[in-house]
C-alpha cells in the first residue's frame, strides 16, 4: 500500500495498532475522570480521544520511538493503587508534624530503555507521599515527605 510515500502494510498496520490502542486508553481514562457516563460524556470522550490518539501517533512516528515496557515493570504497578491509600495516611500525619520532606537518590537499573524509566516515573508518582523528581541511568531522584520506601515504587 503506497509505497511509494514509503508506506507499506505492516507500517500502516502498526500505525493503525498504536492509535487504536491510545484511542481505548484515552476514552476510557476521560469517561473515568469524568465520573458520568452520559451521552455527552461519551461523545466529548471519543472527541478528545481521537484528537489526542492523533497527535500522538503523529509525534511518536516522527520521533521514531516504539517505547517497550517489559511485563514485570508493568506487574509492579499492581502495588500502586493500595500505596495511595497508605501514602494518604502517612502524608496527613506528615502534615500534622509539619513535615518538610527530603530528596533521596536511589539507584535504577542502567540496562533498561527510556520506556521503563518513563513507566516507573508515571507510576511511582501517583503517591502523594513520594514523587520522581528525575530519572536518569543508574539513578532515581525522589522527594519523600516522610522516607517510606514502597510510595516510590516501582520506581
Amino acid at each position: 500500500m503506497l509505497s511509494a510515500a514509503g508506506w507499506n502494510t505492516p507500517t500502516v498496520i502498526r500505525h493503525l495498532v498504536w492509535w487504536v490502542g491510545a484511542w481505548l486508553a484515552l476514552f476510557w481514562l476521560w469517561l473515568l475522570l469524568a465520573g458520568d457516563w452520559n451521552r455527552i460524556e461519551v461523545i466529548a470522550a471519543a472527541c478528545a480521544a481521537t484528537v489526542a490518539a492523533t497527535l500522538g501517533e503523529v509525534a511518536r512516528s516522527r520521533a521514531r520511538v516504539e517505547p517497550r515496557i517489559p511485563l514485570r515493570w508493568a506487574a509492579k504497578g499492581w502495588t500502586v493503587p493500595h500505596e495511595i491509600l497508605v501514602d494518604f495516611g502517612i502524608v496527613m500525619w506528615a502534615l500534622a508534624r509539619r513535615r518538610r520532606g527530603e530528596l533521596i537518590e536511589r539507584p535504577f537499573p542502567t540496562d533498561e530503555g527510556a520506556g521503563v524509566r518513563a513507566w516507573a516515573a508515571y507510576a511511582a508518582n501517583f503517591s502523594p507521599n513520594a514523587f520522581i523528581v528525575d530519572i536518569d541511568e543508574g539513578r532515581t531522584l525522589v522527594h519523600d515527605l516522610v522516607p517510606h520506601r514502597p510510595s516510590e515504587e516501582p520506581a
